[in-house]
């Protein structure tokens, strides 16, 4: 019994350390909300698959406390930025709309392009960043569809770049449903000798 106390004891010691310390945050904004498409299904259907003149914009929640790095990555499908494509992306900074750089990516498929953003930009992350996008730049005729955007903080984990992906598990119930397990393995066992 006494075993079971200490691996109780430890497992909860742990989940408050790993609370303690600054993690890693991830804040995706993705269908419904604008104009994200749905399902990888719809990337070519209107209104979700746009054309020069149909930009567009969103705000991520506001994420508090300290940040030492952040990304914005945002999941493009049908960006051929090496044949030319221009789509621009822009994050409001202090009230100045700062261009990120454009989407990079790959006909056809689903894919991130990643903006670092400086420390400039971390007072407004702990506002909710406001994003933008220009389709389009040199109104040559390409369109572009958007699965999400995804703001990183400190090393937070990008989800799958593909429209619907499976929901991540909550860990927590993990971790306690294997340490529930685990002590009633261990009193069972217990019992028979």
């Amino acid at each position: 019994m006494k075993k079971i106390i200490l691996l109780i004891a430890f497992a909860v010691m742990l989940v408050f350390v790993s609370v303690a310390h600054a993690a890693p945050v991830t804040d995706t904004i993705q269908a419904p909300t604008g104009y994200f498409v749905p399902t990888d299904a719809q990337k070519y259907d209107d209104p979700y698959y746009r054309w020069y003149g149909e930009d567009w914009g969103w705000t991520h929640n506001a994420i508090s406390g300290a940040i030492t790095s952040a990304t914005l990555n945002i999941s493009a499908f049908d960006v051929d930025y090496s044949s030319g494509e221009r789509d621009e992306i822009f994050a409001l900074d202090s009230g100045t709309w700062s261009s990120l750089g454009y989407l990079t990516g790959v006909d056809d498929n689903w894919s991130y392009a990643t903006f670092t953003l400086g420390t400039n930009f971390f007072d407004d992350i702990g506002a909710g960043l406001q994003v933008s996008m220009v389709i389009d730049t040199t109104a040559a005729g390409w369109a572009v569809t958007l699965a999400k955007s995804v703001l990183s903080v400190d090393g937070g984990v990008l989800p799958d770049p593909n429209p619907n992906p499976v929901p991540e598990p909550c860990t927590m119930i993990l971790f306690g449903t294997g340490i529930a397990g685990t002590a009633g393995f261990l009193r069972k066992r217990s019992k028979k000798s």
